[in-house]
């Protein structure tokens, strides 16, 4: 009881602090940043997340990285972020220029278009949106990126895959089959040679989705097969390209032996 009453207690001192701290705000200053993290931190405790709110909108704590992560880790949203600290903690990555976690913010509240978007106008693309896919997955977000961005489906289902987040890339996949966008999206993939598509098949059959598999198999079966009419086109070309250079150096060769015309003089 003694502890419980002295933390009040301190508690209590605490927040009396940073009561008076900020009402001074607008007559000299606003404080540092750890004295600002300090009283941030004390709000959080008491669950006086409105003064939180009410000390950013009104400028009067220096706002900073340490701030942002303090709100971000309150935040107990376990799938769609919806909560009051995490808003918080969006609008001081904005304050801040904290580009990257802005995004991430935006994307755990689901505001996929904006997140995407605002990544774009900093310049950001396919490796940073790949990267956000392994951090905050997500269906919505996957098909955001193949079917408006424009990604690969080969890497983002790597992406997915290395990452085990198997639900994700069979409900994925899944969803393009049911709208009829999976064919189209594997007719577009331009992925690396390294994309283990066997492995995406086998992955399929084991979950059950038979249909999927076999629209993969298809897939890598006629890639397979225009790889290699391509290769045979290049050999044959190479091979024709190759005849012409050596007639052309058998022709030099034999003009080099002939006899010339001796010269005479005037």
């Amino acid at each position: 009881v003694f502890m419980v009453r002295r933390k009040q207690w301190y508690q209590r001192r605490v927040r009396g602090y940073c009561n008076i701290l900020m009402d001074t705000v607008p007559q000299y200053s606003r404080p540092p940043e750890d004295q600002s993290l300090e009283c941030i931190q004390a709000a959080i405790k008491e669950s006086r997340l409105d003064c939180v709110a009410q000390w950013i909108a009104n400028k009067h704590v220096t706002l900073s990285s340490a701030i942002a992560n303090v709100l971000l880790c309150n935040c107990q949203c376990r799938t769609r972020c919806d909560c009051q600290s995490g808003t918080l903690a969006l609008a001081v990555y904005r304050g801040i220029n904290d580009h990257e976690m802005l995004i991430h913010c935006l994307t755990r509240q689901g505001a996929l278009y904006r997140a995407i978007h605002y990544a774009k106008k900093q310049g950001m693309g396919k490796p940073e949106f790949l990267y956000l896919l392994k951090t905050l997955p997500s269906i919505d977000l996957s098909a955001l990126l193949v079917l408006e961005e424009g990604l690969n489906i080969g890497e983002v289902l790597q992406c997915l895959k290395e990452n085990h987040h198997d639900n994700i890339f069979i409900g994925f996949l899944r969803v393009l089959n049911e709208s009829s966008d999976l064919k189209n999206t594997l007719l577009l993939d331009e992925s690396p040679e390294s994309i283990e598509w066997e492995e995406f098949i086998e992955i399929c059959f084991e979950l059950g989705e038979k249909e999927v598999a076999e629209e993969l198999q298809a897939f890598t079966i006629s890639s397979d097969a225009m790889t290699k009419a391509v290769n045979l086109v290049n050999d044959e070309e190479d091979e024709r390209k190759g005849f012409e250079l050596g007639e052309e150096a058998i022709r030099k060769a034999v003009e080099s032996l002939s006899p010339r015309n001796p010269q005479t003089d005037p």
